[in-house]
């Protein structure tokens, strides 16, 4: 009995380790937005003294800014797989120079949501003010940006090797 016992342990040691170890899915994983405070509290810093996820914080905190002014929630969290798309997206667009939307049914498809939607921006010297601006100026962004379906976020900022920053934003409802 003692020698079928031992074998019978080690496997569902092994299974056991191999479910823990296994990462949750990429649909389910969630983090807060800084709140608007804590994103903008350093906001007379100048932005090229800032980490890319420092920027990606405060322009959550402009675009829910944005929400609140026009009397929308604010969107509360980023959602690992579209903020993985957002991220690969922004490294795209500044490796090849092709400034392009992305089909957003790839975005629902692979990170299992029912709506999304997404803003693009490129420039120099652009502050996360500078691209909400941009954004809100054009109505095909704005109604993005403003959307009651936008629940969760996918943000990227990068450059590409002109320097530009290039501002990458995906709206979603998860299904």
């Amino acid at each position: 009995m003692q020698s079928r016992l031992a074998p019978l342990l080690v496997t569902l040691g092994v299974a056991l380790s191999v479910l823990v170890a296994t990462p949750a899915t990429a649909r389910s994983a969630t983090w807060p937005v800084p709140t608007g405070e804590l994103a903008l509290a350093n906001s007379a810093k100048d932005v090229r003294s800032l980490s890319m996820d420092e920027l990606e914080d405060r322009l959550m905190a402009e675009i829910n800014q944005a929400r609140a002014a026009n009397g929308l929630a604010k969107v509360w969290v980023f959602d690992a797989c579209t903020d993985r798309l957002a991220e690969q997206w922004g490294e795209r667009i500044a490796r090849t120079g092709l400034f392009e939307h992305r089909d957003q049914n790839e975005v629902i498809a692979r990170c299992d949501n029912s709506w999304a939607g997404e803003t693009l921006v490129r420039g120099s010297g652009l502050t996360p003010r500078d691209m909400v601006d941009l954004w809100l100026d054009s109505p095909g962004h704005r109604a993005i940006l403003l959307s009651p379906r936008a629940k969760r976020a996918g943000i990227a900022i990068t450059r590409d090797a002109q320097g530009r920053m290039i501002g990458v934003v995906n709206l979603v409802r998860h299904s």
